[in-house]
């Protein structure tokens, strides 16, 4: 344990050292004016880009060295490089306002470099600020661009970020078919690019889903899912995102105690974040908690806190939220007129932004305090508008669009595994029929040569034979010839002898 403990320093003290290097020797190549103004633009950006999440105030200071190195030199890519910096540092400081006029100065400039990756990043920013804010139509015009873009360049991770961010829209406008619909083409590509993040991001959004239509087993499945993949990879936000939902469907199952501890480590890791929206979130979920607790006066604190942040980061779901919830306190205690006016308020905004699950909630606690107090023609009004609303959100066709989708995609996804074990299986078989051709060509070619061999062999034997023959041919006439010349020696010597 020990072991491991010093391990773990001394790699933190290593990768600190790391970076702290690598600081200097980006700070090194900004202060050398020696050096061309391409590397010590990117030098400047690199140091704002990393930090921009843990000191967003500094990395805009940075961006501005930056950007005022680049419009000395007329460099209209790094200056909207900076302005885009610029733009994100307000967005992670909740500052929306200034961080849509930023990403809008860089847009422009990107628009007229042609540059389209970069224009389809920044389509991207300002989508996410109106769908922050709620302005859904907006939002969801900016992230169609976005998407057209995309697709053109074959951007396939830019492609997922964009089906994702309409699939939350339609989500909170509670077109849950739709919705559904957009997450797991993501959730495919993501799982082709294999980015975990994305995986662990698209399962929450899935997640929520099955918890809006109540199905809480489904819907904790999911959330767990997503909260091991963000463990595993370190992804903070992620983490803060699963232990909030999980904290939500606990909350749903009437465990509060499990509820209000997954929402206080969800507080802690948004606050150590410094992310105002996740802030906002996570008080206003313990808030509901310490409402159903029967804690009024903690819950309205904790609303209150929550309604502040949102409206410091004009996210009008979040106000519409927040109004809802500090009205049905208020209702709670038997105080109508302040019910009606935090109600009517939240319905008002909801029905601005179309904020189906604001709009449910909101018609819901009006027509409760329109009873109590007598008004039975706006009870009416707001029991319909009310029952409309649950009934577009619990809808059959909504859930049969999730249950297809979802057996759409396991079908998808199994036949994709069975197509790549298919052309395994035919590339196994087309390697054993090569090598089966392989020996029967080395067994043919054996053969033959076996054939010739044969051949050379009797060929050489009937060679041999009649060779043979022909010497036994010439040893018969040297034979017989010797014969004849011994006959005729012996009728000489016959003849010598008559002689004598």
């Amino acid at each position: 344990m020990n072991k491991r403990l010093t391990l773990i320093t001394f790699l933190c003290l290593w990768l600190s050292m790391a970076s702290a290097v690598n600081l200097d020797s980006l700070w090194g190549v900004w202060n050398d004016k020696s050096q061309p103004d391409t590397n010590r633009l990117k030098a400047m950006h690199k140091i704002a880009i990393g930090i921009i999440y843990s000191q967003p105030d500094s990395a805009f200071y940075f961006a501005q060295l930056q950007h005022d190195l680049a419009k000395s030199v007329k460099n209209k890519k790094w200056i909207s490089n900076a302005l885009n910096t610029q733009g994100a540092s307000f967005y992670l400081r909740g500052n929306y306002t200034k961080s849509i006029d930023y990403y809008t100065s860089s847009l422009k400039i990107r628009e007229e470099l042609g540059d389209k990756k970069s224009i389809s990043a920044s389509l991207n920013n300002i989508g996410n600020i109106y769908k922050n804010q709620g302005d859904y139509a907006k939002a969801i015009d900016y992230f169609a661009r976005n998407l057209k873009i995309y697709e053109e360049i074959g951007e396939k991770q830019g492609v997922a970020a964009s089906l994702n961010n309409i699939g939350i829209i339609y989500k909170n406008q509670g077109d849950y078919a739709k919705a559904i619909d957009y997450y797991t083409k993501s959730l495919q590509i993501r799982e082709e690019t294999g980015d975990k993040k994305g995986i662990a991001n698209i399962l929450n959004n899935i997640g929520i889903i099955y918890s809006d239509q109540g199905d809480l087993a489904k819907a904790i499945d999911y959330q767990a899912r997503s909260l091991k993949i963000c463990e595993a990879i370190g992804d903070k936000r992620g983490i803060s995102a699963s232990l909030n939902n999980i904290g939500l469907i606990y909350k749903n199952q009437g465990d509060l105690a499990k509820a209000i501890d997954y929402q206080a480590r969800s507080l802690k890791i948004e606050e150590e974040l410094g992310n105002k929206r996740g802030i906002g979130k996570s008080l206003s979920n313990i808030g509901i908690i310490y409402k159903l607790q029967g804690d009024y006066a903690k819950a309205i604190d904790y609303f209150a806190r929550s309604l502040k942040i949102q409206e410091e980061l004009g996210n009008k779901n979040g106000i519409a939220n927040s109004l809802n919830s500090i009205g049905n306190i208020y209702f709670n205690q038997v105080d109508f007129a302040k019910a009606l006016e935090k109600c009517t308020n939240a319905l008002s905004i909801a029905q601005e932004i179309g904020a189906v699950e604001q709009i449910k909630y909101a018609s819901y606690n009006l027509w409760e305090t329109y009873k109590k107090l007598g008004k039975h023609h706006q009870a009416l009004e707001m029991h319909e508008l009310y029952i409309q609303m649950r009934d577009s959100i619990l809808s059959i066709e909504n859930k049969e669009a999730i249950i297809q989708q979802e057996f759409k995609y396991k079908y998808e996804k199994e036949q994709a595994l069975a197509d790549a074990k298919h052309q395994e299986q035919m590339a196994l078989s087309a390697e054993r029929e090569k090598r089966q051709q392989l020996i029967a060509y080395s067994a043919g070619g054996g053969l033959v040569m076996v054939l010739l061999f044969a051949f050379f062999i009797l060929n050489r034997l009937q060679v041999t034979r009649r060779q043979k023959k022909v010497i036994e041919e010439q040893k018969q006439k040297v034979e017989e010839q010797k014969q004849v010349v011994e006959e005729q020696k012996q009728k000489v010597e016959e003849q010598k002898k008559d002689i004598t």
